[in-house]
């Protein structure tokens, strides 16, 4: 947690996500930038997470990197400016838990946190504001 807290400070809008589920489980996020700073509006490619697995993200617009992107309702394939961009919230797929988005209060997350029980792979999941725009997505 204090590499985290160190990264925060020399981050722009970082993404941390860290899945210890017993469980594959499939995520999209949705962002915001200056030219469209309505909250969540663009969404990802699909990113698939496997147990114990991490990543990071040191910016909203490394997403436009190959094999990944950023989309838009109506519009297709998008290229995020960096300027005013930040991460708005995710939906989360799994074979055992109902898709859900959790995200920043006030944007398409219907809250920060998820809890899926009484299936084969029980699913928690919280989306963690650190300051700054980064956020910990952390997924049990």
């Amino acid at each position: 947690m204090l590499l985290l807290g160190a990264a925060t400070f020399s981050a722009k809008a970082a993404l941390f996500v860290n899945s210890n589920a017993g469980c594959r489980v499939t995520l999209v996020f949705y962002a915001h930038d200056a030219a469209n700073t309505t909250t969540c509006s663009y969404y990802s490619t699909r990113l698939e997470v496997y147990p114990g697995n991490s990543f990071a993200y040191n910016n909203v617009t490394n997403m436009n990197s190959p094999g990944l992107g950023w989309y838009r309702w109506g519009f297709g394939a998008q290229t995020l400016v960096a300027a005013n961009s930040g991460w708005d919230g995710v939906m989360i797929y799994s074979d055992y838990a109902p898709t859900t988005t959790i995200g920043a209060p006030g944007s398409c997350g219907a809250s920060t946190s998820f809890s899926s029980t009484g299936t084969p792979c029980d699913i928690s999941a919280t989306w963690t504001a650190l300051g700054g725009g980064n956020v910990l997505l952390e997924i049990n």
